[in-house]
């Protein structure tokens, strides 16, 4: 009776700490409700308690009313890492990491479009905090603290300590390995906040960023074996195909197109197709259909990187902030290599995703940024340049270095107009989408209207200019845009006849289930050149880490690092995401929810292999990582500057950075 009475004293008299926890577990519901769903799973909240306990623990040594001005500052402290992560989900469907600090210069730049993702649910996450002030003030009105501060305990941090304890081992004891395997690479953060709660993926990104702030060098023997077989592997598989060296010599012109997305070049409304110029492009050069970006948080620099190397990006920063000095094999040192002269082209501040640095790690000879053009019309963000204009000025700089040079030139124009919110509507073009007039997505589409005509433009002007008469066009959409769920179900359940929208028991109803969100994220991958000699739509899933090993098959170059393949020397092919899904032409495999959906059927699946599957997926992301952020490209190339891997005729097929 006696130990009842003091648990029930403790208790009452620390009912601020107790209200603090509530108020944190609910928090954490609320988030997961409101991104990754599973409200109602029972890890993530009873994780919740002893995270909060360890954190605030300390209030315990302090006086009551010390301890009450703790209470309040890290309930507030929590009411903002929930909304925080809230806000940054939904621009990027993922959570905050401590190693996205370096990204923080880029707040500035997209600041119109952070805006444009808060709504008016962010403030429920500061109710907790609310209800904590109020009971505080009414418990202090009544001298609660002064009589709880007579009855206090020196011992009182031994009950809530102990039970912290006890419920993380028993948490942690319930962890499969593949569970402790992602807390230590945190590859997947949505799986991690589904499943054990915001505050426990927290605790593990930073102390996982503590741990890696230096990046502990794997064993030279390891590495050695590494990067050899991944080089032989490259050079004994390499083909022939009808496609191979059909672009050598000729010049390049990389267009990175902005938020482009695939499904888009299928919709018509009564002023015609959304992407007409894009789509007479696919029409008359090879066109990949099933094409899947591979970008982690760095969005259209993953996608650059990924694009330029056939390297993955890693998932816990961004190759452009947090690796630019590392020595990588791209698409312009392997053109330079064949007499090129490389450019890149951009509307925007040269400082953005630090690209005055990096592309001279790429290889670019030269960069034209925001401070190399005439701003004249700016559309969307306020980023720089529109496309129209940008593509217009770029023509008469290509001509100029074209003249300058006497050889072979690569140029990559990064567009920038057709980016998130899509609210400049006034002045994209007039373009009637009908039924979704006024919504975000028939905002996105006048957008991606505008950037085809843009595109028009930039084709025209270089054919005028007989800089396409000896040139290859390669077009790829960076990522896709960020549209809602339930903009999506407006676009394809809608009914023209009727007007009205479909429902679930119409069998023509489109369920947007994971496979379909999944293959909506595909963005165009074209290659066209002015002849129109090849022209061919590929149906095998492919990815961004493909992209370079298809091109340079035709271009007649070679990159012994690249962890894709060129699509056109293969009939199967999985596409790996630097979250530890993949998916081919079957299956997709979903790594936050661990289960194998059929593509045509969108069914969970068992697979005896799937487990083989994964851990090779589980290597590729691994070597990838390892090969950035242990520099194993300049290692590796120190072992054959003397000589010490491959054979000799195998050594005369690599590419070797020049000594400067």
């Amino acid at each position: 009776m006696k130990l009842k009475n003091k648990l029930l004293s403790g208790f009452k008299n620390n009912i601020i700490f107790i209200l603090l926890i509530i108020g944190a577990i609910l928090n954490d519901m609320l988030l997961r409700k409101m991104t990754v769903g599973g409200i109602s799973y029972w890890k993530p909240i009873v994780t919740t308690i002893p995270m909060i306990i360890f954190t605030s623990i300390i209030a315990l040594f302090l006086s009551y009313k010390r301890r009450n001005y703790l209470y309040v500052a890290l309930s507030v402290f929590f009411s903002l890492l929930n909304g925080m992560n809230y806000v940054y989900y939904k621009h990027y469907s993922s959570f905050l990491s401590f190693s996205l600090l370096k990204q923080l210069t880029q707040v500035k730049e997209v600041g119109d479009s952070v805006i444009k993702t808060l709504d008016l649910k962010v403030l429920l996450f500061a109710i907790p905090t609310i209800v904590l002030v109020v009971v505080i003030r009414k418990l202090k009105r009544r001298n609660f603290f002064e009589k709880a501060e007579n009855n206090r305990s020196r011992l009182e941090f031994v009950v809530p300590l102990v039970i912290g304890t006890t419920i993380l081992f028993f948490v942690f004891s319930t962890l499969s390995g593949t569970d402790k395997s992602r807390i230590m690479k945190q590859w997947n953060r949505p799986y991690l906040v589904e499943q054990l709660g915001i505050y426990s993926y927290t605790t593990a990104d930073f102390v996982k960023n503590i741990a890696s702030s230096s990046v502990p060098e794997i064993k030279t023997e390891e590495a050695t074996v590494l990067l050899e077989d991944l080089v032989e592997n490259n050079i004994d598989k390499q083909n022939k195909n009808e496609y191979t060296d059909i672009f050598k010599g000729k010049d390049v012109y990389v267009i990175h197109y902005e938020s482009a997305e695939r499904f888009a070049m299928d919709l018509e409304f009564e002023d015609g197709s959304v992407t007409p110029f894009l789509n007479k492009m696919a029409s008359e050069g090879l066109y990949f259909d099933n094409f899947y970006p591979q970008h982690s948080v760095g969005t259209s620099s993953d996608s650059e990187f990924t694009f330029n190397t056939s390297l993955l990006p890693i998932n816990n920063g961004t190759v452009f902030m947090t690796h630019a000095d590392r020595n990588y094999v791209s698409l312009q040192k392997l053109l330079k290599d064949k007499g090129y002269y490389t450019m890149s082209m951009h509307g925007n501040n040269g400082d953005f995703w630090n690209r005055n640095v990096m592309h001279k790690t790429l290889g670019y000879d030269k960069f034209f940024s925001k401070d190399d053009y005439v701003i004249d019309e700016e559309i969307g963000l306020g980023l720089g340049l529109s496309d129209k204009s940008f593509f217009n000025q770029s023509i008469q700089k290509i001509k100029q270095v074209k003249q300058e040079q006497q050889k072979p030139i690569m140029s990559t124009l990064i567009t920038l107009s057709n980016h998130y919110p899509f609210d400049d509507v006034e002045k994209y073009p007039g373009f009637n989408v009908g039924h979704l007039e006024g919504t975000d997505i028939g905002n996105y589409l006048k957008s991606y209207h505008y950037a085809d005509l843009a595109l028009q433009s930039f084709i025209e002007g270089m054919d005028r200019e007989g800089l396409l008469d000896n040139a290859v066009v390669v077009l790829y959409g960076d990522h896709h845009a960020k549209i809602s769920t339930d903009d999506y179900r407006k676009t394809f359940n809608y009914n023209q006849d009727t007007g009205e929208y479909y429902t679930k028991e119409d069998p023509e109803y489109t369920a947007m289930n994971g496979r379909f969100k999944k293959q909506l994220k595909r963005t165009p991958f074209i290659v066209w050149s002015k002849d129109k000699q090849f022209n061919e739509t590929i149906n095998t899933p492919m990815g961004m880490v493909d992209a370079l090993p298809t091109i340079s098959n035709m271009l007649g170059i070679f990159n012994p690092y690249q962890l894709g393949n060129d699509i056109m020397s293969v009939k199967e092919n999985n596409v790996v995401f630097p979250d530890g899904s993949w998916l081919n032409k079957k299956h997709f495999y979903s790594a936050s929810s661990s289960k194998l959906y059929s593509f045509e059927s969108d069914e969970v699946i068992e697979n005896p292999n799937l487990i083989v599957t994964n851990e090779m997926i589980d290597k590729k992301i691994d070597l990838s990582n390892n090969i950035i952020q242990n520099d194993l490209i300049r290692f590796f190339n120190g072992l054959l500057a003397h000589q010490k891997v491959l054979t000799p005729e195998k050594r005369s097929m690599m590419y070797m950075e020049p000594i400067s």
